[in-house]
């Protein structure tokens, strides 16, 4: 073996501009003082061999002019890294040596029976971008999921992802959500830094794709903004500010150029389906109105891609349009609303309400919760900590139980508008108004209960720590099968993102039971630790005009 000197320990960056590396961890003040992103620091051992490599490379490139066959033959062996031939993969595969993941021989089921290659990290001196877009496809995506939940777009992001290039429109915006997510975690909250720069970087090549003819229609292109618009729900949950929705009305005009694209694949019409739903939930929380964007939505859509995700979906739309129609009549400050404007609205509502109803007969028999009134190994102090009224749920996966939240909070809201346009006709005591007002608080109260039933199952005992698993945590079970690791995986992932918005309708309800409301604020107290959402939500008690409630807040 040749000795080719002591190799350097320095950072890759301070390494390759020949200046010495003061080797701080975790990035080094030659990057930090020059604005660079520090790529972090390789394996003694790693360097060791990857000297000799190159230093074996030069020596064939020496040799060249007399014997180019070798050459090539020293140079293919040498070029190839030694984590391509563990995975399987050849650098033409990763092209330009990217941070793309390292996929092994270890799958991953997905529910079509097919398996797919599971992401591990190939190092725990991976750069940052190496360890969030790893942790991401473990924690986030590589997760199996009900077949009939699926309305989103992370099931789809591997295949994709796995043809395209290392500095296409996909793989920086998948870089970014990948650093925003994973440093959710104090220790890793500098990735958030660094994740700004990639998205910027994939704006610029979204501009380029939406214009190009053949680009704009391609599932790649699509896949790309509904991650930056998941990126830009990131960063506002964390920052307690509005979503834009820029990137929702962006992924609506895609999906309508694409056309009969939309059903080409299972892919293309998942895709649609995710635009169709990030469009509603937004509509809903900004009270905008979905008008004919859902019938066109739906015109494009396979009926064979049809489950009870999209029914909800296309049903919630209808409250969209409810609240855009309602809302600027019950807060018309300078005109009350006539008894007729007031009694349109019932009607609306009520209509709404009734197509929404129908929902729970259509799901899948395994997608109805058991209710466990324990939860093992908890303290009666920890109990009260994270189980309101000793009721715990248990639900087929998390996915199925975010679902269920929606549905529960699209009918809350419908609740919460009846209430006030109740209200506002100011009925006498035991009318048929006054009746009608008491049943939409028993319907609250229910649908409020559900809610938090279901906490512990998303949340368990995690109370901070960011998104990824940790064993101290606890999660409850069904007294036969203990949680299972992909359970855990997803409820330390996403558990406390699915509940943040159901959580926080649940919050605006009045005449809960003494004490509920309080539970409901701490939960979510904990999901803004978690995530180090850094700002709270706005005191809950002011969101929602009161109407006749007696004994409430």
């Amino acid at each position: 073996m040749v000795y080719g000197g002591k190799p350097s320990t320095g950072c890759k960056n301070c390494r390759r501009r020949k200046i010495k590396c003061g080797e701080q961890r975790p990035a080094c003040t030659q990057c930090t003082s020059t604005d660079r992103i520090c790529p972090g620091y390789a394996d003694h051992f790693d360097l060791v061999l990857r000297d000799q490599t190159e230093l074996v490379t030069r020596k064939a490139q020496r040799k060249q002019k007399r014997d180019p066959a070798n050459v090539r033959a020293a140079a293919t062996a040498a070029d190839t890294p030694m984590t391509a031939v563990v995975a399987g993969q050849s650098d033409r595969e990763r092209p330009n040596g990217s941070f793309r993941p390292s996929f092994s021989h270890i799958a991953s089921p997905t529910n079509s029976g097919q398996f797919l290659p599971l992401p591990l990290p190939r190092s725990i001196h991976d750069s940052p971008e190496e360890q969030a877009v790893n942790g991401f496809f473990q924690d986030y995506v590589l997760i199996p999921r009900h077949p009939y939940s699926k309305r989103g777009y992370l099931e789809c992001l591997l295949p994709l992802y796995q043809n395209t290039r290392h500095d296409s429109l996909l793989s920086l915006s998948t870089t970014a959500i990948a650093l925003a997510i994973q440093g959710g975690s104090p220790s890793t909250a500098y990735f958030r830094r660094i994740s700004h720069s990639y998205f910027g970087k994939a704006l610029v090549k979204t501009s380029r794709a939406i214009r190009d003819p053949v680009e704009s229609v391609k599932d790649e292109t699509l896949m790309s903004v509904l991650l930056l618009s998941f990126y830009e729900r990131v960063l506002a949950a964390e920052e307690a500010k509005d979503i834009s929705g820029v990137h929702d009305t962006g992924a609506v005009a895609l999906v309508k150029h694409r056309g009969k694209e939309n059903g080409k694949s299972e892919v293309s019409a998942r895709l649609l389906l995710a635009v169709q739903t990030q469009v509603v939930e937004h509509c809903i929380q900004t009270a905008s109105p979905f008008g004919k964007t859902s019938a066109d939505l739906d015109s494009l859509r396979p009926d064979a891609f049809e489950n009870a995700a999209s029914r909800l979906t296309s049903l919630s739309a209808r409250l969209s349009d409810l609240t855009a129609h309602a809302y600027p009549i019950l807060r018309n400050m300078r005109q009350f609303p006539s008894k007729d404007q007031l009694m349109g609205i019932l009607d609306y509502a009520g209509d709404v309400e009734a197509r929404l109803s129908t929902w729970p007969d259509t799901v899948p028999e395994d997608w109805h919760w058991k209710t466990s009134r324990t939860f093992d190994s908890l303290s009666s102090y920890e109990s009260r900590l994270y189980v309101y009224n000793r009721r715990v749920d248990i639900y087929h996966d998390i996915w199925v139980a975010s679902i269920w939240n929606s549905y529960r909070g699209t009918m809350l809201m419908i609740q919460y508008l009846t209430l006030q346009t109740l209200g506002m006709l100011n009925p006498p005591p035991m009318s048929a108004i006054a009746f009608k007002i008491v049943g939409a608080i028993n319907k609250v109260q229910e649908l409020v209960d559900d809610i938090c039933g279901s906490v512990p199952f998303n949340l368990g005992t995690k109370t901070f720590g960011g998104p990824g698993d940790r064993n101290e945590v606890r999660y409850p079970d069904d007294g036969i099968h203990k949680p299972s690791s992909d359970y855990r995986k997803s409820a330390a992932g996403l558990g406390g993102w699915f509940m943040m918005e159901p959580l926080k309708v649940a919050s605006k309800a009045i005449c809960l039971r003494e004490g509920q409301q309080d539970w409901i604020l701490k939960q979510i107290e904990r999901i803004q630790r978690i995530y180090t959402i850094k700002k709270p939500i706005d005191n809950p008690t002011n969101a929602m005009p009161s109407p006749h409630c007696p004994g409430g807040r």
